[in-house]
């Protein structure tokens, strides 16, 4: 969920991110500062957000696989068409290093959850073999 909250927080900041760094690419900027990405990051945040209140944290697997895809769409996306991304390990450079943390935290608590999830049902003698 804190991933989800992160994407949240970097698609509104950044149309005042743009107005504070004029100084960068404006068409680069304009390209992430507009109402197009920044509402369907957020709409795609709802989602995540939502899935993560309810499906995921019954363990449903759909959801799990669904979040995750639906962060590496984001990845891709972001990775092909920012080049900052390329220096998100230098910590010296900007880069889009709030949005790499955000995909970070957001597949550790999706492994997390199914290996939670997976141990749950090795130890649930009940449990039905499908």
């Amino acid at each position: 969920m804190a991933a989800y909250a992160l994407l949240v927080y970097t698609s509104l900041a950044a149309p005042a991110y743009a107005r504070a760094h004029s100084h960068l690419d404006p068409a680069m900027l304009a390209s992430y500062a507009s109402p197009w990405p920044v509402a369907l990051a957020c709409a795609l945040a709802v989602m995540g957000i939502m899935l993560a209140l309810i499906s995921v944290r019954r363990g449903e697997a759909w959801a799990v696989w669904t979040s995750l895809t639906t962060l590496t769409i984001l990845l891709i996306t972001r990775i092909v068409t920012d080049p900052r991304c390329f220096v998100v390990l230098d910590p010296h450079q900007h880069g889009c290093h709030t949005f790499m943390i955000a995909i970070v935290a957001g597949v550790v608590g999706l492994v997390l959850v199914g290996l939670s999830r997976s141990s749950y049902r090795s130890t649930d003698t009940n449990a039905s073999p499908l």
